[in-house]
């Protein structure tokens, strides 16, 4: 299961685009060669990236851009950090007009803290557009810098927004709380490839209480969660409609084990708001939810049970161990405590339906987890060994503590600690049967895993659902940023969120296994044809131009619905693992061709924008491929790779030639085109 969307109110079909520049051409080529005159470099604009539905460019590309050669006096206290803070602001400012602000409109950002970096040392910084101090949700661009300081692209969403909007509420937090509440309280149906759970209604007549002061209107606040699991967290944003943007009271909402995470917008302030009954304008599930496994090594099906070492021997992953990871990588995974060891540990905390880890004696030889097959001490151990290894092989990749990884104490003091991943093993069917919620870097995700009521399989015992929701955890934060991790949520981004997972979880096994498996789930469904509509192999017939049809649609495949998240993100997926396959051959080994596009799929992550549309991770893969040329790539392999890449991609209509207008499900158009000789990617 994923994501869904039971309001909005947003224009997702308005262009502003059209409205702004017309159709005779794109209004901001002057524009930016104002501007770059005034920058002393030039900026390079592709006109099939504007998103449509803000008018503002996704991509604006810098060509000869000068090295920050100084940095502002006072540059002994400036930190590494803020060095590329200061850098990303002061150049996005420069071009803001370049990128489609006018120049009497506002163009605010705040910074992430955090500065990322790909394995090629390209820096990167997440940056948040504001207005009034407070945030304009959904614009997030980044900047990409290189180690000097020299910036080399801006990418993601930005939009005009009037500078008068309303800064005070008209709306109470309290009046607005308890609308938004009654929604998120109401009874729901979850569906997916399990089966169904239904939720009952909660009573939320007790209210709720403030346990926070506001200083100001844009503070956060805090109520107590009543019925709901968690406190509700409440603060102002604008949000951006399509022909306006609005003032709105944002609210989270968690339900039960986090198996439903409701993120509500209501109308704060605005023409014609009814200050005692206003509306929600936006109203989604956050929840990313697992959909399929395989596991005793990796499940019952690939392999018996073995007894491996936590953790297990660097000979056990896939990935290379790269420079600069602590050491003694791959820390312990378990921590001894007065004779006995349990499966608690810095990265996972892995526990049963009764909520306790499963612990045994540590004898001469150390402890072992040695449950009997089945059994909930067995469910406990696999889901234990599984996030831990994905905790390992992505930390080997760059996802590490600096850039948002899950651990609970962060050796090299970068990051946020005290968030590693809560993995729930309930020997009974759950709602949502198999789930996962991520949160902003410093507060721990929790995953729960529970029995298939078809097959009475368990989905901690499959590294398929496993692989699947830690991923989740992983684009989520990487993608979304670590303040929040919550970029992807546009029909596009979130489908993505799902494609990255089946293709982790597909090309890790793969990695090792002689014939390549296509499909996902079957071990624990009981189907050989696993969960997806068609095998993830070279055939798969869904592209991107596809995107937006309804079942009956699809041409040649009327059973196929692309307006759903799990089939579009397919699409994603089957793209990913035509990369792996063409730069395998490219690269004429299997090994190297993996390893390369593991890690650009990684680093693309770090360089994608928020929420973004399937073809600006396209774009941002295509640049942690560039980045490898002269490193872990000669020039001669770079070529074939970037070749092999650039097919991949036109197999499946994102071609030079495809054009998104935004990140949702309308207006994809698909392109088989290379490009040109002497483009840039």
């Amino acid at each position: 299961m994923s994501m869904t969307t039971l309001i909005d109110k947003r224009d997702m079909t308005y262009d502003r685009f059209e409205e702004v520049a017309g159709s005779d051409g794109f209004l901001a080529d002057t524009e930016r060669e104002r501007v770059a005159e005034e920058v002393h470099h030039s900026l390079i604009a592709d006109p099939n990236k504007v998103n449509r539905f803000t008018g503002h460019l996704g991509e604006l590309r810098a060509d000869g851009a000068p090295a920050f050669e100084s940095r502002r006096s006072g540059a002994a206290e400036e930190t590494p950090d803020s060095f590329y803070i200061n850098r990303a602001k002061e150049y996005i400012d420069s071009v803001s007009e370049a990128i489609g602000f006018a120049a009497d409109e506002p163009a605010e950002f705040q910074a992430d803290p955090s500065v990322t970096a790909t394995s090629a040392g390209m820096r990167v910084v997440s940056l948040q557009q504001m207005l009034n101090g407070i945030e304009v949700w959904g614009m997030s661009p980044k900047v990409w810098l290189l180690e000097d300081g020299t910036v080399e692209r801006v990418v993601g969403d930005t939009a005009s927004v009037p500078a008068d909007l309303p800064v005070t509420p008209v709306v109470s937090v309290e009046t607005a709380l308890a609308v938004a509440a009654a929604k998120a309280a109401e009874a729901v149906t979850l569906e997916g490839p399990f089966g169904t759970d239904e939720l009952p209604a909660l009573d939320i007549s007790q209210g709720f209480r403030c346990l926070s002061a506001q200083p100001g209107n844009h503070q956060p606040l805090i109520f107590s969660n009543g019925p709901f699991e968690e406190a509700i967290p409440a603060r102002l944003v604008y949000l951006y409609m399509g022909k306006d943007a609005r003032l709105t009271w944002f609210f989270t909402f968690s339900r039960k084990n986090l198996v439903v995470q409701y993120h509500a917008f209501v109308e704060a302030a605005g023409p014609d708001v009814d200050a005692e009954s206003p509306q929600i304008l936006y109203f989604y599930d956050a929840t990313d939810r697992v959909v399929a496994g395989t596991v005793f090594k990796h499940n019952p099906n690939e392999g018996a049970l073995v007894q491996v070492t936590f953790p297990p021997p660097l000979t056990d992953y896939p990935t290379l161990v790269p420079a600069g990871l602590p050491a003694g990588f791959p820390d312990a995974w378990t921590n001894p405590t007065n004779g006995t060891v349990a499966t608690e540990g810095n990265n996972v905390r892995a526990f049963g339906g009764n909520n306790l880890p499963f612990e045994v004696q540590v004898g001469m030889g150390g402890g072992v987890f040695n449950p009997l097959a089945n059994s909930p001490e067995h469910l406990v151990t696999s889901i234990f060994y599984f996030c831990n290894y994905m905790h390992d092989f992505f930390m080997m990749l760059g996802f590490t503590e600096e850039f948002g990884n899950f651990q609970k104490v962060n050796v090299t003091g970068r990051g946020k600690g005290a968030d590693p991943v809560n993995a729930f093993a309930r020997p009974v069917e759950i709602d949502g049967t198999a789930t996962m919620a991520t949160r902003a870097d410093g507060l721990a995700a929790e995953m729960n895993m529970g029995l298939v009521e078809e097959t009475n399989r368990h989905t901690a015992l499959d590294a398929d659902v496993v692989y699947h929701e830690f991923c989740h955890g992983v684009s989520n934060r990487l993608v979304g940023g670590l303040a929040d991790a919550n970029g992807l949520r546009e029909q596009q981004s979130r489908s993505m969120g799902e494609g990255w997972g089946d293709f982790f979880a597909l090309s890790i096994i793969n990695f090792s296994r002689a014939q390549e498996r296509t499909v996902l789930g079957n071990w624990v469904v009981d189907d050989p044809r696993g969960i997806r509509n068609r095998p993830y192999d070279s055939q798969y017939p869904g592209t991107f131009a596809h995107i937006g049809l309804r079942r009956g649609q699809v041409p040649g495949n009327p059973d196929l619905n692309y307006r759903e998240v799990h089939n579009v993100g397919e699409i994603w997926c089957a793209t990913l693992m035509e990369l792996i396959r063409k730069t395998s051959t490219a690269l004429g080994s299997k090994e190297r061709g993996y390893r390369v596009i593991w890690q650009a799929v990684v680093d693309g992550m770090k360089l994608t924008p928020r929420n973004p549309s399937f073809l600006a991770a396209r774009d941002a893969i295509l640049g942690g491929l560039r980045a490898m040329e002269g490193g872990s790539l000669t020039s001669a392999e770079y070529a074939a790779v970037r070749t092999g890449a650039w097919e991949a991609f036109a197999r499946f209509a994102m071609g030079f030639d495809a054009v998104s207008t935004n990140a949702s499900f309308d207006g994809c158009r698909g392109g088989v085109d290379m490009p040109p000789p002497g483009s840039q990617d």
